[in-house]
């Protein structure tokens, strides 16, 4: 089974890949793809923005849904968190101060930092492709308490050492946000400037990029947007991330376009040597530096996803084609992986029927009292996962096996979705006020699901 991790900042997703050749870019269909957004949009299934560069060319830049509360459009020039693809900056950042002499990869953390676990054995090399060992900190149960709050380098270094390590230094890749914000405070100490000042000088005034930055408290008098969670009375603001918390993990904020522009001229050699781009495409167990390999039919794409809040971003670039894509949501009640791959079949000309929601079940509100009939332990005989269905502080929640649990959003007769991975649980058999068994459905694959006794 898989599906979108929700932890913030983590949120990496893979295109599927066939063999099956794709047209270029030159029969791409700018009208349909903007009709593809905006059904997503007049059906409340996606706000957020979405461009594609082709070389230096802007082929499309198009804003939908609203930014705050009070449903002010977005457009063009809307500036949405970006989450983990702040990791690409992040990395590039490193990679330019090891040519100008001032870091070098096979440094241990101990240089900077004595008292994190295995600090004399982790490299700057590790944390840049998550082969450090150091827990992320996303994934400890007392993140959610505090990462609204403001914390100084020293409370997350105290953190950092406090829940210590879940393997040798270099022994598996395992993601982690942890390296990240490390890496973060090692370009600042490094360098003697805050992270916002290195990535103004480094990348965005190069580049002369105005509206990507250090992110702080959301404003929208900066044309900044808040992002949103949908529910059946409709959208609902979600609270902030302080962004003194991912650091260069998952803090800078970006319009589409402009993050294109910095991927355009990153791989296109602006920005770092050759060389420096190479050892950022060195992939080990899947990740390079601060990039992955995106398949797409007979395609690839270098690119990073990222998820902070209600937030999700995805972005790649064609390297063959010169192509760049980057898609920004502020509100999901659809998978981001279908509307990417939806943006990238109609981007290469290939054939992509645009979703009909009007045959779609009605959403329904349950009570606790209803929700009680789903829960239960649940067991395959089509798949090794377990599932348990449960209800936390009145929400339905679904949690596979070794994952995390995610949210579900009640249909009527039955039917369950958890929309930003495209799962949906169809549950049928009332006895006795329980259902007896599901249907789980993702990514055109069913899996059947019966109570355990």
């Amino acid at each position: 089974m898989r599906y979108l991790k929700s932890f913030t900042f983590s949120c990496l997703i893979f295109l599927f890949v066939a063999n099956t050749p794709a047209n270029a870019q030159q029969n791409f269909d700018a009208r349909k793809l903007d009709d593809f957004l905006s059904v997503l949009e007049e059906n409340n299934k996606f706000m957020g923005s979405v461009a594609i560069l082709d070389g230096d060319e802007v082929l499309f830049n198009e804003a939908y849904g609203f930014i705050d509360d009070s449903e002010e459009s977005a457009n063009s020039e809307t500036v949405y968190r970006i989450g983990s693809i702040t990791k690409t900056y992040t990395a590039a950042i490193i990679l330019k101060l090891e040519e100008e002499g001032k870091i070098d990869l096979a440094a241990k953390l101990s240089e900077f930092y004595t008292d994190i676990p295995n600090a004399d054995q982790i490299s700057i090399e590790n944390l840049l492709n998550h082969r450090s060992g150091l827990v992320n900190v996303t994934n400890v149960p007392e993140y959610s308490e505090y990462y609204t709050e403001s914390v100084t380098h020293e409370e997350m270094l105290g953190r950092i050492k406090r829940y210590g390590t879940s393997f040798e230094p270099g022994e598996k890749y395992e993601y982690s946000n942890t390296g990240y914000i490390l890496l973060g405070y090692i370009i600042e100490d490094v360098t003697a400037m805050s992270y916002a000042d290195v990535l103004k000088e480094f990348i965005t005034d190069p580049l002369d990029l105005n509206r990507t930055y250090y992110g702080g408290e959301i404003s929208t008098n900066r044309g900044e947007a808040y992002s949103f969670n949908y529910s059946p009375e409709g959208w609902k603001q979600t609270p902030q991330t302080n962004m003194s918390i991912p650091h260069g993990a998952g803090a800078i904020v970006s319009t589409p376009t402009e993050t294109a522009v910095f991927l355009n001229a990153l791989f296109n050699g602006e920005l770092i040597s050759e060389g420096s781009l190479e050892k950022m495409k060195d992939l080990k167990d899947g990740y390079g530096m601060g990039i992955v390999r995106i398949p797409f039919y007979d395609k690839y794409a270098w690119g990073h996803n990222g998820g902070i809040d209600g937030f999700q971003t995805t972005s790649g670039h064609f390297p063959e084609e010169n192509v760049t894509f980057v898609l920004f949501g502020n509100g999901f009640n659809y998978s981001l992986n279908d509307i990417s791959i939806g943006v990238l079949n109609i981007l290469f000309g290939r054939e992509f029927e645009i979703p009909d929601f009007s045959e779609e079940p009605k959403q329904v509100q349950l009570s606790e009292q209803e929700m009680l009939a789903f829960t239960g332990s649940y067991s395959s005989e089509d798949i090794s996962l377990k599932m348990e269905v449960f209800v936390e502080s009145g929400v339905l929640k679904a949690q596979a096996s070794g994952q995390g649990a995610f949210p579900l959003t009640a249909y009527e007769n039955g039917i369950m979705k958890f929309e930003q991975a495209g799962i949906t649980m169809v549950f049928e058999n009332l006895v006795d006020d329980k259902f007896e068994e599901f249907e789980l459905q993702q990514a055109g694959q069913k899996y059947a699901y019966s109570r355990n006794e």
